[in-house]
């Protein structure tokens, strides 16, 4: 006999798809959410290519991490492949919903759900570029989105981080379900500081990969034209394909004594502390998370505008300044920062929207929508 569907189907189980544990924003967003999820009683899956990387650590035990064998690390094709893997795993796992944690899986969730046809579970994607980035001739973002929108036929639903990024979503993808789901940035255990006093005025905080798209070169050179008599220090944290042509660029600019490479940490809150202030380079963001914790951390930020979101970041004057990708107008509003070492943050609004149980809470009603708008639909649920 067959038991009808229960009154309200619910993501009991949700498998996130993840190629490895590599230090980007993606993942460990992915994994705070995750442990947040674990936490509120829901089983967590974590599917991935490899369990290796720096992002491994940050892992609750509560979230089951499923690697698949044989291993599948980055390269061209790997998307593909992990794709056909992940088929497989969720075949056998059944999970409620899958989560897609940003456009680097869209391939992989794109080829899976080919795989799997109807049987697939409700899928929800979050995006975490633009999908229309500048500089892109308008040709090439023509076929780019009619490749995105095929890809993204199976998805059930997308999260976009900012109100901007929402509605370049549903532009681009002619689909009304982006739903607007802030960064989980803050933790449930976060305190405003009471108060930073005068910061060192000297050490200038730059953190991220060290990828082209962070243009740390940027950076770089803009912190070269500082006055010397600020005795600025530049501290970079991350490692990346790029580290040997930035330490080429810093040697040659004769800035050796003054530009130090901390490489990877897993928590920038002990170098926010002693921030003078954070600069941000990037030639694009989808949401540059990374401001947010520097903003909780009551440290003002110089920025280039590499976001659609940045205005809805920059809520106050007190939080810094967002200037075009230009050495000497970066250098003007640093050493405007500089001299103001007494500057008060007050970045209260901004938090409350970013704790990770509000978003977490959020998102979880999201997916429990999704599961019970398939099983309304007869799909499995």
């Amino acid at each position: 006999m067959q038991h009808p569907p229960p009154l309200f189907a619910q993501a009991t189980h949700i498998a996130i798809v993840m190629h490895d544990f590599s230090n980007g924003g993606t993942e460990r967003i992915a994994i705070r959410l995750a442990n947040r999820w674990a936490r509120t009683g829901r089983r967590v899956s974590i599917l991935c290519g490899t369990a290796e990387g720096p992002a491994r650590a940050l892992v609750d035990p509560g979230v089951a991490v499923i690697a698949v064998w044989p291993e599948i690390r980055r390269s061209p094709l790997s998307r593909f492949a992990l794709g056909r893997a992940f088929a497989e795993c969720v075949g056998l796992l059944q999970p409620d919903l899958l989560f897609v944690p940003g456009n680097f899986h869209i391939l992989v969730i794109a080829t899976l759900a080919h795989m799997l046809g109807t049987d697939r579970p409700a899928i929800i994607c979050k995006l975490s570029n633009p999908l229309r980035r500048p500089g892109r001739a308008a040709p090439f973002q023509w076929l780019f989105e009619a490749i995105i929108r095929r890809m993204t036929g199976a998805v059930d639903g997308f999260v976009a981080m900012s109100a901007a990024l929402a509605d370049e979503a549903r532009q681009v993808l002619r689909r009304p379900e982006v739903r607007l789901i802030h960064e989980p940035n803050i933790d449930e255990s976060y305190r405003p500081p009471r108060g930073t006093g005068q910061r060192d005025g000297r050490t200038i905080l730059c953190a991220g990969r060290l990828v082209p798209q962070k243009n740390f070169e940027l950076a770089i050179q803009a912190f070269a034209r500082i006055d010397p008599a600020f005795d600025a220090r530049l501290l970079i944290l991350g490692d990346g394909e790029t580290r040997l042509r930035l330490e080429i660029l810093v040697d040659r600019l004769g800035l050796n004594e003054r530009v130090t490479f901390g490489g990877h940490v897993p928590d920038i809150r002990p170098a926010l502390a002693r921030a003078s202030l954070f600069l941000l380079s990037s030639r694009y963001e989808g949401y540059p998370a990374v401001l947010v914790e520097a903003l909780a951390a009551g440290v003002p930020v110089i920025a280039t505008a590499c976001s659609p979101a940045m205005a809805e970041i920059m809520l106050d004057p007190s939080f810094g300044q967002v200037v075009p990708a230009d050495p000497a107008r970066l250098t003007a509003a640093m050493e405007k920062l500089l001299l103001d070492p007494w500057r008060q943050v007050d970045a209260t609004r901004l938090i409350e929207r970013h704790r990770v149980d509000t978003v977490g809470d959020r998102y979880l009603a999201f997916f429990d929508a999704a599961v019970q708008a398939r099983q309304e639909r007869g799909w499995p649920a």
